[in-house]
């Protein structure tokens, strides 16, 4: 009996991979991804550019504020400062006076739910988002094991977790996650917490990595009053640390201080704000490319100050597709936006940080998208024999989120294909970096 009961659990464990419930072999390859995704996270710092929104029950939403970060990644530990500033916060709160804030996004959150063994996970199907098939599973996560704390004016809180997460069934790459907090503890005053994170892969030095792109946290009172903060993650790059070699006789023992402050990103140099650079796009571009793709441009003409050229004319910029999203709202459009983080010239390796002016505009490219809805009227007078028609006319402008270092306009019909020779002009913006003591 022993013995058949141990053949059974032999074939069991054999069963061929078709064999297995659908999703199974899946869900294992895509934490597998994840697990690689985090173990190959470089040491690496991005912009943070969190949009903050605030409905008061019963009212309207209305802007708050737009806050600016520089986040640290290294050793797996994220860091927060201010534009300027040298000192690093593990949390993004005590850089503000007030107004939610949140942090964990880029490798906690992950953790907790492929990695760490306390998720429950089922397979629910795929489905089909912007033309693109994905894998869609819900999970949960028990307050008594998520390690999940919230933090507010009244308190802190464990909660567990409840959501779903998407990823692509051919390449395993997560795409999308979205969660509530499950358990909210009655004291924080929180009818509901959730969360949305899109991920996508960004070149960091000679590789792809997989990073957040964009997030929104929103949160709703017990009083009906929201809380919306959209978040982008722009201009991600690594770095490098530098060491001192001394020869001769050691120096004294250092007195105890403070702790040392984390490696600083490699001084690399920098264009002064105001400049006006013109891009011209290496190689074609239609919409077909993936989000994420990387892209090339050459300088159109040099870039001069003060009579010395900074940015010789061909010079290569590099860049990615932020986004490409088609819609149908107004007619067939679609939403395009560029981000360039990096000139390459014969002496130098320069930070790219510039807000978009100008594009070129042939048929159907434009800066702005207005539509125009016509509703008419018709009234007949029969005792005068007269017509009379009058007509309404309603002009809708079409906006984006604008985000720092991102270029973003549209561009008419089901379908585009920008040449090479494309033109952006963009300014230089002051880029958000600490400063070096």
């Amino acid at each position: 009996m022993r013995r058949a009961l141990a053949l059974l659990v032999l074939a069991v464990f054999c069963l061929p991979a078709q064999d297995l419930p659908p999703g199974v072999l899946t869900l294992s390859r895509i934490r597998a991804r994840v697990g690689q995704a985090l173990d190959q996270l470089p040491d690496c710092t991005c912009v943070e550019t969190v949009d903050r929104s605030w409905k008061p029950a019963g009212k309207e939403i209305k802007p708050v504020d737009r806050v600016v970060l520089q986040i640290l990644l290294s050793g797996g530990q994220e860091l927060f400062a201010a534009p300027g500033d040298t000192r690093w916060e593990t949390d993004p709160s005590a850089l503000l006076v007030g107004g939610m804030m949140g942090n964990g996004l880029f490798a906690l959150v992950l953790k907790i739910i492929f990695l760490d063994n306390v998720s429950v996970i089922k397979y629910k199907g795929d489905e089909s988002a912007a033309g693109r098939r994905e894998a869609r599973y819900d999970f949960s996560v028990s307050r008594m094991v998520s390690g999940t704390t919230i933090y507010n004016a009244n308190g802190s809180g464990v909660v567990g977790m409840r959501g779903s997460f998407w990823a692509d069934p051919e390449t395993y790459d997560l795409r999308r996650l979205e969660y509530h907090a499950e358990e909210i503890p009655p004291d924080l005053l929180y009818a509901d917490i959730s969360t949305t994170i899109r991920y996508d892969r960004v070149r960091i030095g000679d590789r792809d990595v997989l990073l957040p792109q964009a997030a929104d946290l929103r949160t709703t009172g017990v009083d009906g009053e929201n809380k919306w903060n959209h978040i982008e993650f722009t201009h991600c790059q690594g770095f490098r640390t530098a060491s001192t070699l001394r020869f001769g006789a050691a120096d004294a023992s250092p007195a105890a201080g403070p702790a040392a402050a984390p490696p600083q990103p490699v001084v690399e140099g920098a264009l002064p704000p105001g400049l006006r650079i013109t891009v011209a796009l290496s190689a074609p571009l239609d919409d077909h490319a993936p989000v994420g793709s990387l892209i090339e441009g050459k300088v159109a003409d040099s870039v001069m100050q003060k009579g010395k050229v900074l940015v010789p004319q061909g010079s290569l910029v590099q860049g990615r597709i932020r986004r490409l999203e088609r819609y149908s709202d107004a007619g067939d459009y679609f939403i395009l936006a560029l981000e360039f983080m990096r000139i390459e010239t014969p002496s130098a390796s320069l930070r790219f940080y510039s807000d978009l002016q100008d594009v070129d505009r042939p048929r159907g490219v434009d800066m702005m998208l207005a539509t125009t809805n016509v509703e008419r009227s018709e009234f007949h007078w029969d005792t005068n024999n007269t017509y009379e028609k009058s007509t309404k006319i309603d002009h809708v402008l079409i906006r984006t989120q604008e985000v720092p270092g991102v270029g973003t306009f549209f561009v008419r019909g089901s379908h585009f294909s920008l040449p090479p020779g494309f033109k952006t002009v963009w300014k230089t913006q002051l880029y958000p970096r600490s400063a070096h003591p």
